[in-house]
């Protein structure tokens, strides 16, 4: 497998693809940051700002926020008792048990949709000539309800909600294996979901439900979310602190200051040879996942769930943008002390 990571260069960056190598076992990626932060800072002998990130202000928005109240669709007892000659009757039953009545989220969305189903299919039965009105009110009530009930899998769905928020912690290292595991749950629930929103009809859930508790077992993308607002807020504070390297380290008539070496070893060290790499594949694995973050902002009814799933996938952009300016006044230092950037 390959992939690409942004290489500093004097005068701009590069595209390299290279094999995947072993991942580090360092804890936290994002400390990197602290540590060249740390190195700068002690050499220039600066006031000793804190780079640390809060906890991110983006957060899925809460269960009560994106909570629809649904009028549920009931028919009479006598019409209920009267509808065994289709599958309408049975589905009845099986709602109004202890089991139907404890689904939520896409499982509830699931039951509504194949209660539409057996509500259209028995309209068309033979035998449901007497209560064909009564059906056909109750499949209008039904369908009205319907984008409720899938606003509500949104809002309450355990699986979706841990996959979608951003997580308390950054990543401790990249991992593809665990990387693939949840993308690729995420990828095989969005198309299913898809298919039910589009053709308005439930089959077997089995899938979905799987793919869900994969997710809900999963902190992998939470902490990729996380990681990447980190590495962003850490990287504009030390661009904010440090918009210039001083030129009094700058090298001049060929003499090249104990400081320059000390950020140059600093800089070469951990942002080229920790960080770099690092953060050029979070964004990698984020901008897979954007065809899929899009596809469910427009399945998603509520409009604040949108507009927050939007926001998700600004990330790889915010970093890269981070990524460039923290960048531009090494470029400059570097180029003036005729440095090349390398690993030594």
């Amino acid at each position: 497998m390959k992939r690409s990571v942004l290489i500093f260069r004097s005068f701009g960056y590069a595209f390299v693809a290279f094999g995947l190598s072993a991942c580090s076992d360092d804890q936290g990626l994002t400390e990197y940051a602290n540590e060249l932060h740390n190195r700068v800072q002690s050499t220039l002998k600066l006031p000793n700002n804190s780079i640390d990130a809060p906890k991110p202000q983006l957060q899925y928005p809460a269960k009560r926020a994106l909570t629809r109240n649904i009028e549920r669709t009931s028919m009479g007892l006598l019409e209920s008792l009267r509808l065994n000659h289709c599958q309408l009757g049975q589905l009845i039953a099986e709602n109004n048990s202890s089991l139907g009545k404890l689904k939520d989220g896409f499982s509830r969305y699931h039951a509504d949709l194949t209660m539409i189903q057996a509500l259209k299919e028995c309209i068309e039965h033979p035998e449901s000539a007497n209560v064909k009105d009564k059906l056909k009110e109750a499949l209008v009530h039904k369908e009205s309800q319907l984008q409720n009930s899938l606003a509500n899998a949104f809002a309450r769905d355990d699986g979706l909600r841990k996959a979608l928020s951003v997580g308390n912690n950054s990543l401790p290292k990249i991992h593809v294996t665990e990387y693939n595991y949840a993308v690729n749950a995420l990828e095989r629930f969005t198309r299913i979901l898809e298919r039910w929103n589009y053709t308005k009809e439930g089959d077997d859930p089995d899938e979905l439900i799987k793919m869900l508790g994969r997710l809900e077992r999963s902190d992998y993308l939470p902490d990729l979310f996380r990681t990447m607002l980190d590495y962003s807020y850490k990287l504009e504070k030390m661009t904010e602190l440090l918009p210039e390297v001083p030129e009094a380290v700058y090298c001049q008539n060929g003499k090249v200051p104990d400081d320059a070496l000390a950020l140059k070893e600093a800089f070469n060290a951990i942002y080229l040879k920790e960080m770099q790499g690092d953060i050029a594949e979070v964004i990698e694995q984020h901008q897979r996942l954007l065809m899929t973050l899009d596809n469910l902002k427009g399945i998603a009814p509520q409009p604040e769930l949108k507009a927050y799933i939007a926001e998700l996938g600004t990330l790889s952009k915010k970093l890269t943008d981070a990524s460039v300016h923290f960048v531009r006044p090494w470029q400059k230092f570097y180029s003036a002390c005729d440095f090349t950037p390398g690993l030594d």
